[in-house]
């Protein structure tokens, strides 16, 4: 009996000397208030970032759910031994915090600089930072490093922004601080050409997720969901979004959600099947023989597009396959998560502007790898200039159309691709003006020997000179939603009719004009 209770004491001491981790499914998070883009309180008092939305992401995946606690770095530091948390979303590790915590699969790779005033000519490399006064973040890895310079002052702050601050006050000589970092408070503050970075980058580490150094089975948890969302793509998506790349616009549709789903995978097969169709016709263009020259070279025109397209396919796979892994992971979780509001609103939202995306390549793409024999005809360039503008009409209803064409000229064109051809041109000028007041676009035509000159002249915003020589190459755009793709296409179809387009630009914010040159065709008596 004596040694029964002896074992349960021994027992119950150990159970009690142990850290102690909540198995409830919410985690608590420490992170930075002030360490944008990575992690900060906005204007709006929200907690966002690179890292907020990380683990936001891991929450997606692994169904773990997160709340998240933002307070000075020198307070989440010390969070998790003080048991006010379960989790530091962000850390460099170093030695010396490998005692301390577990640090989980890096997210990436991080660098502190130096950065002095731009007029500073004193301090060009870490070796002249000695007698200076030199500002940190307090707790930051790079504080033992800076100690060892003989002579150098060093003064902590509880964030960046105020490190900053000092710098651009005068305060401190020399500011060494995370390169991204300092590098976004600069852009924020409109202060970007008062500062510099001089000397090599220092101290490179990794940058992870850190969780007490016994907590195995929390950090097990997280790693799962980092390389979950590194595979799927989404951990790509993020990194863009906080390092440079735009924010989606998205809106709400539960109902929506399926049917676009199965539509996006309908759309999936249509492209399987143009990759397919461009292969089979590669095949056949390498060993199709010809001894007409005007056929031979059409045919090698077409097998050039062909093999461009061959390069592409795997990027177009590629971006493709992000938005269909979000949709998998989505419609994997609706059936459990059918009650959960958020969940299924952040679904619907996140479908539709893919699918659009993807719908509009798609499109695109399907009429370049399809491409076929012209058929010429003599045409009346007022009557088709019209029909076109009709078709175009819902696109274009807010702007004003100025036709100056002589209604007795002829061109020699196949008429369906000429349509094409204006409805792209057309609505590239929309885009153009869709910011102008009273929009414009004049559409004139002369005659010029064998030839006629179309041209088509808004008043939009131009294009600049190192911009514009790009207009007709595949996959150029200046759109934040574009393909590149439209006005590519409208070259290759006036090259097969045997005409020429040129674009130039009257200076930026000033209009552009597009100028297609095709072969004057007979007047056809009434």
């Amino acid at each position: 009996m004596k040694r029964v209770i002896l074992l349960v004491c021994i027992v119950m001491g150990i159970i009690f000397t142990q850290p102690s981790y909540s198995d409830a499914e919410v985690y608590k998070v420490a992170g930075d208030r002030d360490f944008p883009p990575y992690e900060y309180v906005d204007d709006d008092g929200k907690f966002k970032g690179f890292n907020v939305d990380l683990l936001k992401a891991i929450s997606l995946v692994t169904g773990m759910e997160f709340e998240f606690l933002p307070m000075s770095w020198g307070d989440a530091y010390i969070s998790v031994h003080q048991g006010k948390a379960d989790i530091i979303q962000g850390m460099k590790e170093s030695d010396e915090r490998r005692n301390k915590f577990l640090f989980s699969e890096s997210l990436l790779m991080n660098s502190q600089s130096i950065f002095v005033l731009d007029e500073n000519t004193d301090i060009r490399s870490e070796n002249d930072l000695t007698g200076k006064l030199v500002a940190l973040n307090k707790e930051d890895t790079v504080l033992e490093e800076m100690s060892e310079i003989e002579n150098a002052k060093i003064i902590e702050y509880d964030t960046l922004g105020e490190a900053l601050d000092s710098l651009l006050n005068g305060e401190v000589d020399a500011l060494v601080g995370n390169t991204l970092t300092v590098n976004y408070l600069c852009k924020e503050k409109n202060s970007i050409e008062l500062v510099k970075i001089v000397g090599d980058s220092i101290n490179e580490q990794k940058y992870s997720i850190a969780v007490h150094r016994n907590n195995t089975v929390l950090m097990d948890k997280l790693n799962e969901g980092i390389n979950e969302i590194q595979e799927n793509g989404m951990y790509d998506s993020l990194y863009r979004k906080w390092f440079g790349a735009p924010i989606r616009n998205i809106k709400t549709d539960y109902e929506f959600l399926w049917k676009m789903t199965l539509g996006l995978i309908a759309a999936l097969f249509v492209l399987i099947y143009i990759i397919k169709s461009a292969n089979d016709k590669l095949k056949a263009v390498v060993s199709a023989k010809t001894e007409e020259q005007k056929a031979l070279m059409y045919e090698l025109r077409h097998y050039d597009k062909l093999q461009f397209m061959n390069q592409i396919i795997s990027s177009i796979a590629h971006e493709i396959r992000n938005p269909l892994t979000s949709i998998k992971i989505y419609t994997n979780q609706i059936r459990d998560k059918l009650d959960n509001r958020d969940f299924m609103l952040a679904a619907s939202e996140d479908i539709p502007v893919e699918i659009d995306r993807i719908d509009g390549l798609i499109k695109e793409f399907m009429e370049y790898a399809s491409p076929r024999r012209p058929v010429i005809a003599n045409i009346n360039l007022y009557e088709e200039i019209v029909s076109s503008i009709k078709l175009a009409k819902f696109q274009i209803n807010k702007i004003k159309i100025e036709l100056n064409i002589d209604k007795s000229i002829y061109f020699r064109f196949d008429i369906s691709q000429f349509k094409q051809i204006i409805i792209n041109i057309l609505l590239n000028s929309n885009d153009a003006v869709k910011d102008v007041e009273e929009p414009v676009i004049e559409i004139s035509a002369m005659e010029d020997g064998e030839e006629v000159e179309i041209t088509f002249k808004d008043n939009g915003y131009g294009m600049k000179d190192e911009n514009l020589q790009y207009i007709f190459e595949p996959f150029y755009t200046t759109k934040e939603y574009g393909n590149g793709v439209g006005m590519f296409v409208v070259k290759q179809i006036i090259d097969d009719n045997g005409g020429s387009i040129v674009a130039e630009s009257d200076g930026e914010n000033l209009g552009m004009s597009i100028k297609v040159r095709v072969k004057r065709g007979e007047i056809i008596e009434e």
